[in-house]
């Protein structure tokens, strides 16, 4: 236990701190776009999966950032620990930043006099944010490179824009329309995706 724990840190201290910055700077910083004063319940949903989603692509698609490293990736390739068990502390780690991450935006609402359910809030933004991330770390599994993980859930972002009537129950933005029976789709996608995404690597061991 002690050995993933060291390995962890060392992914948070070479790779992962700049992310956990940004998400902080996205929360700062989308309050100069939006207001957070006054929010009913799909005005709260606009500002989480207009924003806050963001925080999905930045939590997830990195965790495989340090094997693009041949060198690394070889080292880990040549023991006996398998890599899912690499993975899974860091899959947990950024679970919990997610959660964090979305109880300070519903605080900061709340704060700011929103009349919304912060429950319903809290679980849809979840499985919506998770499921947008895990679309960028099953590409960056995919293709080894993080930068394609983070082009490929823009794109699914972007797409929805306009097109999220073509994805069904998996489109985003359900949330700021009134409608929160996504969230479980959202997350079966999403555990789908984090499950094959470690698989891969796996096989690619």
């Amino acid at each position: 236990m002690e050995k993933y724990g060291k390995l962890t840190i060392s992914f948070v201290r070479r790779q992962y701190w700049p992310h956990m910055v940004m998400l902080l700077l996205l929360v700062v910083f989308s309050g100069g776009f939006v207001s957070f004063k006054g929010l009913d319940g799909m005005q709260a949903a606009r500002v989480m999966e207009m924003y806050g989603t963001f925080g999905g692509i930045l939590l997830f698609t990195p965790l495989f950032m340090p094997e693009q490293d041949r060198e690394i990736w070889e080292l880990e390739r040549s023991k006996q620990t398998p890599m899912w068990q690499v993975y899974l502390p860091r899959i947990v780690l950024a679970l919990f930043l997610c959660i964090l991450y979305i109880l300070l935006f519903v605080e900061l609402m709340k704060r700011g006099g929103g009349n919304f359910d912060p429950g319903i809030l809290f679980r849809g933004a979840y499985c919506e944010i998770l499921f947008l991330g895990s679309i960028g770390f099953f590409v960056s599994a995919l293709t080894n490179q993080a930068v394609i993980g983070y082009m490929a859930a823009v794109i699914y972002f972007a797409f929805n824009i306009g097109g999220g009537k073509y994805l069904g129950k998996f489109a985003l933005f359900q949330m700021m329309q009134g409608e929160y029976g996504n969230w479980s789709y959202w997350f079966m996608g999403a555990a789908v995706l984090l499950v094959f995404g470690v698989f891969m690597r796996e096989r690619r061991r």
